[in-house]
């Protein structure tokens, strides 16, 4: 499964509302992916940070980010929030939005119950924003 819309972000609270609706449709494979051990750890994966278009919003399952070696931002929030929620940690996403040289971006984290925020891409790749 691949979700893959354009997402419109002239009106940033619409469009993460819609990211983060489009993540929970998700969830649910990536959790049985993991807990059928499809895919190993994502820290452990080799998997690394890679950007995609800045209007796109895909959500590929964890056994397509390990096939590619590669995932967004989105991506790595699956399969993290995935290993999360099957010991229990009901970890969400949240949405940044960033300012840089193509304008405004998207940029997802996870946040955890005790409210610390987890990201992901910045811890395999990403580099700080």
């Amino acid at each position: 499964m691949l979700c893959l819309v354009e997402i419109d972000t002239s009106d940033q609270e619409r469009a993460a509302r819609e990211v983060c609706q489009l993540f929970e449709v998700a969830i649910e494979r990536a959790i049985a992916e993991v807990k059928a051990r499809k895919v190993p750890a994502l820290h452990s994966s080799g998997v690394r940070y890679a950007s995609q278009p800045a209007n796109a919003c895909a959500f590929r399952p964890p056994s397509q980010v390990f096939a590619r070696k590669a995932g967004d931002c989105k991506q790595l929030c699956l399969w993290r929030a995935a290993e999360h929620r099957l010991i229990g940690v009901h970890a969400t996403p949240r949405i940044i939005w960033l300012n840089n040289r193509e304008g405004l971006l998207a940029h997802m984290v996870l946040r955890l119950p005790d409210s610390n925020v987890e990201d992901p891409s910045v811890e395999l790749g990403m580099g700080e924003f």
